[in-house]
């Protein structure tokens, strides 16, 4: 739920601070990282909407997504590589409620659980990861699997959270460097 505050706060802007991971981040230091749940046509929307407008302000800040049944398809992307790199790559991630008239072994899949890709879902959808939400009902996805998506979130803000670690240290080490010389 960390990731969730940090979006909220960089989304609306409070002037407040939040706690993670026992470090406090003031409003004012805002990185705006967006950490993305897009349900069902939402995910279509989000798609459309990123190739109809100017994505250079949007998609720099989309730090993670999670398609939850979306109604989004990769062809769409062709001639866009920098949306199309996003999602299919470790940032984004398809959570599927199951179909019995169509998933085999559906039942035995616990939430989180990786899911076969056809080749119609690989068309469709690309090479994103794609995981079981542990239900059948469509607008349960999201309930049925908050603990994969957040886990997801969570992975991709401590990477997002290291990596700016080891830029300011290296960012450090070069001023030592200059004031040495």
């Amino acid at each position: 739920m960390d990731t969730f505050q940090v979006s909220v706060r960089s989304l609306f802007q409070q002037e407040c601070s939040a706690e993670v991971d026992d470090a406090i981040i003031p409003a004012s230091s805002s990185d705006g990282h967006i950490y993305v749940l897009a349900h069902s046509a939402a995910g279509g929307q989000l798609v459309r909407y990123l190739l109809d407008k100017n994505q250079g302000t949007l998609l720099p800040r989309i730090r993670s997504i999670t398609f939850t049944d979306s109604t989004h398809s990769i062809q769409w992307l062709k001639k866009h590589p920098n949306i199309s790199s996003l999602i299919q790559s470790s940032r984004a991630l398809y959570v599927r409620s199951a179909n019995p008239m169509r998933d085999d072994g559906w039942e035995n899949a616990q939430p989180g659980d990786e899911c076969d890709k056809d080749h119609f879902w690989s068309h469709r959808f690309g090479k994103i990861k794609t995981v079981w939400a542990g239900t059948t009902d469509h607008s349960l996805t999201n309930w049925a699997a908050r603990a994969p998506i957040w886990e997801h979130f969570d992975k991709n803000a401590n990477d997002d959270k290291k990596a700016a670690a080891s830029d300011d240290e290296a960012e450090t080490s070069t001023r030592t460097d200059k004031v040495a010389k």
